[in-house]
């Protein structure tokens, strides 16, 4: 399964959100699953994933969000992907 990581901790918003919106595009399901690295907890995306049908999993280590953007049917190989 293909990682894709999107860096935005040195965006300000709505960069953030308009650079994973548009990675879900290139997301396929059991192919793929998006991770963005960023300084804060994207509330504003996720509301407006869960429409789409998209899961998440936020995971934060230290002062740094780790956010896993994957289609449902994929969460337990994503999660044994990233260690949760």
């Amino acid at each position: 399964m293909r990682e894709i990581v999107v860096d935005t901790r040195d965006f300000e918003p709505p960069a953030p959100m308009q650079m994973v919106l548009s990675e879900l595009q290139s997301m396929l399901e059991g192919e793929s699953f998006i991770h963005q690295i960023h300084r804060i907890e994207p509330i504003n995306l996720f509301n407006r994933l869960k429409p789409m049908g998209i899961a998440y999993h936020v995971k934060k280590e230290g002062d740094i969000y780790h956010i896993y953007y994957f289609y449902p049917q994929d969460e337990k190989r994503v999660m044994e992907i990233v260690g949760v």
